[in-house]
């Protein structure tokens, strides 16, 4: 009895500091996430740059997805978890460091660096951090815990964000720019920091394989080679990494567009870009609903016919406040797709014994295509002649950018049909309810907005 009574404060203690830590983690995602083209741009970066600065991080951090359960086996889930989370503190202090004006030589090269290292970070822990969870949280308040922890960390990162883009607008008035963006990313290491303490604090009784249970890093590639057999899961992630791929073609280039052509200031940079995360906040429970009763096929759909016509929407006016309609679409759209395409690989695979590793392979095939995407269209742009001659005609090109919206709305589209028409719609009578899953803000990012782990609360992962 004295041992039950233990556990359970162990469990009550830890489920307390996971609420507190969502809010210090979610202090980093609202002050560093959508803020670092912003940053790069303020430096000073092409758009092959930020390409690069996009693309790189991805590519690594998403391929190491394909090796963290493989090194789990090695390193102990809570300490891997720890010291993911302090190396992240640690490449976040490196960037807030480059704000500063002693730090400006070769300081794209170092944030490069260090974007590499907290994305490595990131996916280390992500697929960890799901299985500790799974295991920690009780099946009876299941729901309920990640409802509150999901609400904590969507208010407090909207809030950093919004704060962030006021605080931007007010150090830019005063030409010290250059401290605004420091305070902003010493706000995400405090975060972090604190987020890594009360992970550090929290318990965890997970068990390591003994020597025999250990797999080789061989035997894993070829278990995903396997498992890549699967011709409908491979049909979809390639769908999947196709639309990432020509989202990333225009994504990245947002940022630039608004503070460089449109000469947006930082407050209308943030609002237009709030505008769109607010909407995807407050219509995913909806969209839950409607994919509880139509399917997770049928949402997918929809957003799709709005997803490729995005890019080219910011074409037809430079108004402010046009911007803030046609960003208020996207989120509408992206909020129902995003939710949609994370269920729809738990429709497929509701609980097979290899989800992570399907869902490590997903990931990475989708971290390459932003790889290729982001890269391709930074070089896009930096080639592209101010003018060109075609039969005839003479085409002055004022805004190189806007070629790439048009072609990322096309290929977008190309993509949807391939896909969409053929998809079953797959409806698993034992994944439970969609607005029941478990949510968590994973990061904001300038391709798609907000980017969400979701998690079945009927199952738990195994691998």
């Amino acid at each position: 009895m004295p041992g039950s009574r233990q556990e359970t404060q162990k469990l009550r203690r830890s489920l307390s500091l996971s609420q507190k830590e969502s809010f210090a983690s979610s202090l980093m995602t609202g002050s560093f996430d959508q803020f670092v083209n912003a940053f790069a741009i303020f430096l000073g970066a092409t758009a092959v740059q930020i390409g690069w600065l996009t693309a790189l991080p991805q590519l690594i951090g998403g391929l190491f997805q394909l090796i963290a359960v493989w090194f789990g086996q090695w390193i102990h889930r809570h300490r891997l978890i720890v010291v993911s989370a302090a190396m992240q503190s640690t490449s976040l202090a490196v960037i807030a460091l480059l704000a500063l004006p002693y730090f400006k030589d070769d300081s794209l090269g170092v944030m490069l660096i260090a974007l590499v290292v907290f994305h490595v970070s990131a996916n280390l822990i992500m697929p960890h951090w799901r299985a500790w969870m799974g295991q920690l949280v009780p099946d009876q308040i299941r729901g309920r815990f990640f409802g509150r922890r999901s609400r904590i960390a969507m208010l407090t990162s909207f809030i950093t964000f919004l704060t962030g883009g006021v605080l931007l607008t007010f150090f830019e008035s005063i030409a010290l720019t250059w401290l605004g963006f420091f305070i902003l990313f010493i706000v995400a290491v405090g975060g972090r920091s604190a987020s890594t303490s009360l992970l550090y604090k929290m318990h965890d009784d997970h068990t390591q394989p003994t020597l025999g249970e250990r797999h080789s890093l061989a035997q894993s590639f070829k278990h995903l080679y396997l498992l890549w057999g699967d011709i409908d899961f491979r049909r979809y992630s390639f769908f999947m990494a196709g639309m990432q791929c020509f989202v990333a073609l225009s994504g990245p280039f947002f940022a630039v567009y608004m503070l460089r052509d449109l000469n947006f200031s930082y407050l209308q940079f943030t609002m237009s870009t709030g505008s769109s995360i607010l909407m995807q906040f407050l219509l995913l429970p909806l969209w839950g609903k409607i994919c509880d009763r139509k399917g997770n096929r049928y949402v997918m759909a929809i957003g799709v016919t709005v997803i490729p016509l995005l890019p080219a929407l910011w074409l037809f006016s430079d108004n402010f406040y046009y911007i803030i309609c046609v960003q208020m679409l996207g989120g509408a759209a992206w909020s129902g797709f995003t939710l949609a395409s994370a269920n729809y690989l738990y429709d497929q695979k509701p609980r097979h014994i290899h989800f992570a590793s399907y869902s490590a392979i997903h990931s990475s095939l989708s971290a390459l295509a932003i790889c290729l995407g982001a890269l391709s269209g930074g070089y896009i742009i930096n080639w592209l002649p101010e003018s060109i001659s075609f039969a005839g005609i003479f085409i002055q090109i004022e805004r190189p950018i806007a070629i790439i919206f048009i072609l990322s709305s096309v290929l977008r589209g190309a993509i949807a049909i391939w896909y969409i028409p053929k998809a079953p719609e797959l409806r698993v009578v034992n994944r439970g309810r969609v607005r029941d899953l478990m949510i968590r803000i994973a990061r904001f990012t300038p391709i798609s907005g907000v980017v969400i782990d979701v998690v079945n609360r009927r199952r738990r992962d195994t691998d």
